[in-house]
């Protein structure tokens, strides 16, 4: 039986989930762990297709976090979405006729700006999804789970496989289903909202699962985590620079620029707000002792040094030309609409940027980490 469980939580969005990567990367060359590196992997939206394919490797951590890193330091956009030049074509015709979001007279319900086709062949080409439940069985991983929001009941629902000792934990704010995870749970989980189509899983329709979880930590808390380990995608700005933007001279925001900062509130706040929570929570332990109604459970956070957004300034000259259209409809430019431009910037000119950056954010912290590994 594994006598520590280490929980993993992977909370992304698009193309800065390359930045988890490089994290990931660094952690393995700190600790050098080949196996049991992490028992419990959650994963959410891109972050989703990241815990997967840890999970499905799990036998050999330095492998597969190599391979993952390379994976998207050489991303293209024909890797996720449908770049040829007769889908994009007829997407563009639809998106000037007005009817790119209306239902068609055949009955074809138009419901993503681009067709996701090309990342599900990808998903299937790099995942055993076979592996993860047996690795789950020969005990070399407590459990998985990955996060989703079904868009009739508007739901938060988390499919999970996890050891027997893992009971299910469905709330009144989310379904919990137990099942042996495929990749219509990971495009589901991944489906950007807007952008990516809906997938269906058994008679329903899913979406992006951070749209919904507003507690990224409870799944792995759910299965036994006795330490966290989060990576997020935001770069957090002081006080004075918040203040500043605020002040300063704006013209009024491109659509761009609002859903950027929509998609920002999907995939990052609920993230930043429960790992505030758990840590608050840690304290009252601490001062409660015996008596606390909680578990104390270590946690280490790691968020990017720079703003992935502004690293975007000059990638929207290299994405196919359709898709720059599209984009610019939205108010996407060199200079406006950055936010929205990192989540969808599928391009290794933009991800390998971020993939050093999250490596040489983490060996920075390399003492904290062995002590807390160490603790």
């Amino acid at each position: 039986m594994l006598e520590r469980k280490i929980a993993l939580v992977l909370n992304g969005g698009g193309a800065r989930g390359s930045y988890q990567s490089g994290v990931l990367r660094a952690l393995y060359e700190i600790i050098k762990m080949d196996q049991n590196l992490f028992q419990i992997i959650t994963g959410n939206s891109a972050g989703a297709i990241n815990a997967i394919f840890l999970a499905s490797n799990a036998r050999d951590w330095g492998s597969a976090t190599q391979y993952l890193m390379d994976l998207w330091m050489r991303i293209k956009p024909e890797d996720v979405i449908d770049v040829s030049q007769y889908t994009m074509t007829q997407m563009g015709a639809k998106w000037v006729k007005g009817s790119f979001l209306k239902s068609e007279r055949d009955g074809e319900i138009l419901n993503s700006f681009f067709n996701t086709d090309p990342l599900k062949k990808l998903i299937k080409r790099e995942i055993d999804f076979n592996e993860i439940h047996q690795l789950i069985q020969e005990e070399l991983l407590t459990g998985v789970s990955l996060s989703t929001t079904n868009y009739f009941s508007g739901s938060n629902v988390i499919f999970y496989d996890a050891a027997k000792t893992v009971k299910d934990w469905t709330k009144k704010d989310r379904l919990t289903i137990r099942t042996e995870i495929n990749c219509d749970h990971v495009m589901g989980s991944s489906a950007i909202p807007l952008f990516f189509p809906p997938t269906k899983i058994g008679n329903s329709f899913f979406g992006d699962g951070c749209i919904r979880q507003v507690t990224p930590l409870s799944p792995s808390i759910h299965m036994g985590a006795q330490k966290i380990i989060t990576v997020g995608i935001r770069h957090k700005n002081s006080t004075d620079i918040i203040k500043k933007m605020i002040a300063s001279n704006s013209e009024s925001p491109q659509i761009s620029q609002i859903i950027g900062v929509m998609l920002n509130s999907i995939f990052l706040d609920s993230l930043e707000v429960d790992v505030d929570r758990l840590q608050k929570t840690n304290i009252m332990v601490d001062i409660m002792g015996k008596n606390a109604p909680w578990r104390n459970i270590p946690i280490i956070s790691f968020v990017p040094s720079r703003d992935l957004g502004l690293m975007t300034n000059e990638l929207d000259k290299k994405l196919p030309f359709m898709m720059r259209f599209i984009l610019k409809n939205f108010g996407v430019t060199g200079t406006s609409g950055l936010e929205l431009l990192s989540y969808l910037a599928f391009d290794s000119s933009y991800t390998s940027q971020v993939c050093e950056l999250g490596y040489d954010d983490t060996m920075l912290r390399k003492k904290e980490i062995l002590d807390f590994i160490d603790s």
